[in-house]
């Protein structure tokens, strides 16, 4: 693979592992609520990890600027390597 074909990967990668990431502490705080709730525990516990869940929700779905800078320009390597390698003799 070309060097290029490497900085855009990396370039879409790293966004969507950063997204993923909190995604996935947003599920493991959801577990905790569940959990916490088969145990029986005090609504106030219950309630601030729901919001801590959504805090992560909210987390991935608002993607920084920079990050949605690299996930464009990764994607439009992407997209030049994919035509020059099609349109190539």
């Amino acid at each position: 693979m070309s060097k290029a074909g490497l900085v855009s990967d990396a370039l879409i990668l790293g966004p969507a592992i950063w997204a993923c990431s909190f995604l996935l502490r947003s599920r493991w705080h959801e577990r905790s609520v569940a959990r916490l709730i088969d145990r029986g525990a005090d609504e106030a516990t219950v309630q601030l990890k729901r919001e801590e869940a959504r805090y992560y929700q909210d987390f991935a779905r608002v993607m920084p600027n920079y990050m949605l800078a690299a996930l464009t320009l990764g994607l439009a390597l992407r997209v030049y390597l994919v035509l020059a390698g099609f349109f190539a003799p």
